[in-house]
C-alpha cells in the first residue's frame, strides 16, 4: 500500500463517517437515536466497522507496510 492508497482509503472512510453523523444526527432531532432502533443498531454497526478499518490503516502506516511510490 503507498501512501496514496492510504490517503484515499482513510478520505472514504472520514465520507462514509460523515454520512453516518448525518443519519445519526436526523436519528436523535427525531428522538429515535436509541439502542432498541435498529436503524441506530445498524449505524452503529456501521460505525465500529469503519473504526475497526482506519485501525487497520494505522497501525499498516505505523509499522511500515506501506510501499514507496514507483
Amino acid at each position: 500500500m503507498t501512501l496514496d492508497e492510504y490517503s484515499e482509503a482513510a478520505k472514504k472512510i472520514y465520507a462514509e463517517q460523515q454520512d453516518i453523523a448525518q443519519a445519526m444526527s436526523q436519528l436523535a432531532l427525531s428522538a429515535k437515536a436509541m439502542p432498541p432502533n435498529p436503524e441506530f443498531l445498524e449505524l452503529m454497526t456501521r460505525q465500529w466497522g469503519l473504526v475497526q478499518q482506519i485501525a487497520s490503516l494505522n497501525t499498516q502506516l505505523a509499522m511500515g507496510v506501506m510501499a514507496p511510490k514507483k
